[in-house]
């Protein structure tokens, strides 16, 4: 006679694993936010079904990344913008998303990154390169205190005390104008 022993998932601690499935080369070009090419039918009233694919809403944008200073112009699904302003900019986006990886055997593109992922990468170099220099202007002796608290104007970065002596002068300015 056969033991029967309890199989259930409940019982067994195997963890699961979650794989993101193979996305098309097209996807890998911008940012699809996990959108693809769907395949269906058209279902009318005879109920002859003839076979239709539902491309995904891709838009051409300027983006801009706030680290890298830039504008970088992506193809995006409209998908992917809510989740960009979800996650509170391009680059919160590019470093959270589980759809940004490191996708080197999909397709057509065997051997090179997507474009999320390549900018990803620029950002990630970036934060360790500043990271990098602050350590050694801490090794100096230098106060690194006011570094994070760069405000940018347009292609120009300038500290605060930096934009304090614009706003003084512009007071003195006014001042004596009138």
């Amino acid at each position: 006679m056969a033991s029967w022993t309890n199989n259930s998932p409940s019982s067994q601690s195997t963890p699961t694993l979650t794989t993101i499935r193979n996305r098309s080369s097209r996807s890998t070009r911008g940012l699809f936010d996990g959108k693809d090419v769907r395949f269906g039918n058209n279902v009318p009233f005879s109920m002859k079904k003839t076979r239709r694919k539902w491309n995904p809403n891709v838009q051409y944008q300027k983006l801009y990344s706030e680290i890298l200073d830039e504008s970088i112009k992506f193809k995006v699904t409209t998908s992917a913008l809510r989740s960009i302003d979800k996650a509170g900019g391009l680059d919160n986006y590019l470093l959270t998303s589980k759809h940004v990886i490191n996708n080197k055997s999909v397709g057509g593109n065997k051997g090179q990154q997507g474009m999320g992922q390549q900018v990803r990468n620029r950002i990630m170099q970036k934060l360790q390169h500043e990271k990098k220099l602050k350590r050694e202007a801490v090794a100096r002796g230098e106060n690194v205190d006011d570094w994070d608290k760069i405000i940018l104007i347009g292609k120009k970065i300038k500290s605060s005390q930096q934009l304090q002596g614009v706003v003084e002068e512009d007071n003195v300015a006014a001042a004596s104008s009138s």
